[in-house]
């Protein structure tokens, strides 16, 4: 088992997640079960030498530092702070959803270290911090995922 830089192991919660949701332990309806479903399927599919696709591999950027792509990008979010409302200046803590959505997008890479996903759609009602979420993914794609020039639009 390997731990983020804040010491969470941001894949098993997403794991635990998606079982739940498919046991039905946690209420979801038919699209978020049928993700889950498909995270926990591609973990059975995708594994060995062979796999064109690994999640969460451990991987070595430009500057020769190690990292888990889904739990680096996790525990960035994780490291910044809510800068409006009651939780404003308070560090922004992620639900397992959010963990799931968050390690499913950026944890599933290719060999070389690029992203199985290129786009992804997700829609979320009201007051669940998808301004919040967006904005640490924003920050992320434009400060830490290693993409000299990157853009980021909203």
């Amino acid at each position: 088992m390997t731990l983020s830089p804040t010491g969470r192991n941001y894949a098993a919660v997403a794991l635990r997640y998606a079982k739940a949701v498919c046991a039905g332990d946690v209420p979801a309806c038919n699209w978020v079960r049928k993700a889950c479903q498909r995270q926990l399927d591609d973990l059975v599919r995708f594994k060995g030498r062979a796999s064109p696709y690994r999640f969460n591999p451990l991987l070595i950027d430009v500057a020769g530092r190690k990292y888990r792509p889904a739990d680096n990008l996790c525990a960035f979010v994780e490291l910044l702070p809510h800068i409006k409302g009651p939780l404003a200046g308070t560090s922004i803590a992620l639900e397992p959803w959010q963990v799931f959505v968050l390690a499913t997008i950026f944890g599933w890479v290719k060999r070389d270290g690029r992203r199985r996903f290129r786009r992804v759609y997700i829609e979320v009602p009201r007051g669940n911090a998808k301004s919040t979420l967006s904005s640490a993914v924003g920050l992320y794609m434009l400060t830490a995922d290693g993409e000299g020039g990157a853009e980021c639009y909203s």
